[in-house]
């Protein structure tokens, strides 16, 4: 339609008889979660990217797929600095002001720092939670201070001053979320 944006996503049409691939049959092996994942990275990257944004992929599982599975059972320093890289690093068209995100898909809408992020080496990321309700986003900082996000939240991606997104368009992207994420919702 005119007028619509296009995110990536195509619509592919089945003939009549071909198997129901809506709700293949899953199996162990398959990264569910890592898709999820990359479909909140994707939305997010794109988002960015209409607010006037250059989004440049940082991420190691994105820059050297390969050397993120070998080191994934490496617990030594760099190892881990290497695992926690931001996945983006976002740079305003408007100021040229650079931003490292992190994106977490959470079906259920929490995110909280736990033990995992006791080392975390990048104090000035920001973290972006995509659930099927919404997208939120806190600093490093807060988290570190034991503050969370909730689906009951209002850490809204418009809301923060250091970025400069457009609420109609985040808005935008919360519905593309909650159509793509609707199967994933957890009560």
């Amino acid at each position: 339609m005119m007028g619509e944006r296009s995110i990536g996503f195509e619509a592919v049409v089945l003939p009549k008889n071909s198997p129901n691939l809506t709700n293949p049959p899953m199996t162990s092996s398959f990264p569910l979660n890592a898709l999820k994942g990359r479909m909140a990275e994707h939305l997010v990257q794109d988002l960015f990217i209409q607010n006037g944004y250059n989004v440049f992929n940082f991420g190691l599982e994105r820059v050297m797929p390969s050397l993120s599975k070998l080191l994934k059972t490496n617990n030594q320093k760099t190892s881990k600095e290497l695992r926690f890289m931001p996945d983006f690093v976002v740079q305003s068209m408007q100021n040229g002001d650079l931003f490292y995100l992190e994106v977490k898909f959470r079906a259920d809408g929490f995110f909280s720092f736990d033990e995992r992020y006791a080392d975390y080496p990048y104090h000035n990321a920001w973290f972006v939670i995509v659930s099927p309700e919404k997208m939120q986003c806190m600093h490093y900082k807060r988290l570190k201070a034991g503050y969370g996000i909730r689906p009951d939240s209002k850490y809204e991606l418009s809301r923060v001053k250091s970025f400069h997104i457009d609420p109609a368009v985040l808005a935008e992207y919360e519905d593309y979320a909650r159509q793509v994420f609707a199967g994933f919702k957890k009560a």
